[in-house]
């Protein structure tokens, strides 16, 4: 968004860099924020609480994180964040163990991006989150583990493959079932038991390719509450999470099986609308918003919604389609409780 677009939505640089760190601060565990020019990296205060360090405890510079690698991994998770660096990789996504203040290693998953560059285009400034996968890995890693065992007891004990075999597969079914648990709790919104984020624009990605093969009708509905700091600063963030939960789970029963229902961040949610088209979309927007009013009769507030939906079309690409319907938001925001069709 160039400047003028920024002062048409009343956006500042600062309003954006704070989005983006409650987005971030949603689906990871810790962020940070690396200053290319002058090697400073600001980490949240997440980030020290995963590794139980107290907020900015530690020197703010590359070389804190790399202190904090574990020396199996630092070879790796080095080379492949240079080839990021250098333009020889896309992406910087990596799964590695930092120490803790106690001593232990805890798995974390590791993504970055360059975000700001010079006039020359080399990057200048680059921001990335950690998330803690340790509970997923440590699963992982002993499924592979007994695997490995299943393996070598049918090579050395032929008499014994058939009862090993079957208390090895329970064994296997077990933790496979704790790397399930732990991939969907990876993907749900821990308040409202919606998906998250990051859940959500996978199934968005399927559903646009699924468009752009075969022209199915697809539509996105978007809602914000209203008035929702007031609720925060009048009766507590606990009535606030109330209130989340509360319309999460009102709305959620009127939506099909197949819509995907996610909570966008704070107080905004998004649903992916298979099979529906633009006027189907309203249709249903209007019928939300009536929910939300009635989605806990006890909390001290009344509740109300805006709401903004926008229809695939052809050619658009999954970023303009976002802004389209993030501006219909916005509009739908003047006027309060509302929808905007876009």
């Amino acid at each position: 968004m160039d400047k003028l677009e920024m002062q048409d939505y009343g956006t500042t640089r600062e309003e954006i860099e704070r989005t983006l760190r409650y987005a971030l601060d949603i689906v990871s565990d810790g962020i940070w924020d690396w200053n290319i020019r002058t090697n400073h990296v600001k980490r949240s205060p997440g980030w020290y609480s995963m590794l139980g360090y107290p907020p900015d405890s530690l020197p703010e510079d590359v070389d804190t994180w790399k202190s904090v690698i574990h020396p199996g991994d630092y070879e790796r998770v080095m080379r492949n964040f240079q080839a990021y660096l250098d333009g020889d990789s896309l992406i910087y996504a990596e799964d590695y163990r930092c120490r803790s203040r106690d001593g232990n290693y805890l798995w974390v998953s590791d993504h970055g991006r360059f975000v700001e560059f010079d006039e020359t285009g080399q990057p200048t400034r680059m921001i990335g989150a950690h998330r803690n996968i340790h509970q997923r890995k440590m699963a992982s890693l002993e499924l592979q583990r007994k695997n490995e065992e299943l393996l070598a007891l049918n090579r050395t004990l032929e008499d014994l493959v058939a009862a090993r075999t079957e208390a090895l597969r329970q064994a296997n079914e077990a933790l496979a079932q704790q790397v399930e648990a732990a991939t969907r709790l990876s993907e749900t919104d821990p308040l409202t038991q919606l998906s998250n984020r990051r859940h959500f624009e996978r199934n968005l990605h399927g559903e646009w390719q699924r468009f752009q093969r075969h022209g199915h009708a697809t539509a996105l509905l978007m809602f914000d509450l209203d008035h929702f700091k007031r609720i925060n600063d009048n009766h507590g963030h606990p009535v606030g999470d109330r209130a989340l939960a509360a319309v999460a789970r009102s709305l959620r029963a009127a939506l099909r099986e197949e819509d995907c229902f996610a909570r966008w961040g704070g107080e905004e949610f998004i649903v992916l609308l298979p099979d529906t088209d633009l006027a189907a979309a309203a249709h249903l927007a209007e019928r939300l918003r009536l929910l939300v009013a009635g989605a806990d009769a006890e909390l001290p507030e009344a509740l109300s919604a805006s709401f903004s939906v926008a229809a695939m079309r052809a050619g658009e690409e999954i970023g303009p389609l976002l802004k389209r319907l993030d501006d219909g938001l916005y509009r739908a925001k003047q006027r309060r409780n509302c929808v905007e069709s876009c």
